[in-house]
């Protein structure tokens, strides 16, 4: 699962019969610190989110699941409208610490 904002709209007459009558969003994930990542995804949206909106979206069969039909041509949905996000900016930090010290390590070829 991610968090991401969605960012947009996908609007398509022909698409296979199958995705008839889904919404499709087009979301900017986002990291811990709610900074964008540099891509973006297309998602299936059965809950009504809309533009600036926080949401946690799936991948692959929980997407699928989410959105009713696990025979769908989908890769992505939301399957959740974020009112907040609490976050531990210590702890955040902490992690990203530890791990920059271990890639430190490995990089210098100790263990």
């Amino acid at each position: 699962m991610f968090i991401g904002r969605v960012v947009g709209t996908v609007w398509a007459t022909k698409k296979t019969e199958n995705l008839d009558n889904l919404r499709f969003l087009v979301v900017h994930p986002v990291n811990l610190n709610k900074a964008p990542n540099t891509d973006i995804v297309v998602v299936a949206d059965r809950l009504g989110a809309g533009p600036g909106e926080l949401v946690m979206c799936a991948y692959g069969h929980a997407a699928r699941t989410a959105v009713g039909d696990t025979d769908q041509s989908i890769e992505a949905a939301v399957v959740g409208i974020i009112d907040s996000v609490d976050i531990d900016q210590a702890e955040v930090e902490a992690i990203e610490k530890r791990s920059a010290g271990s890639l430190a390590m490995n990089n210098d070829g100790r263990r």
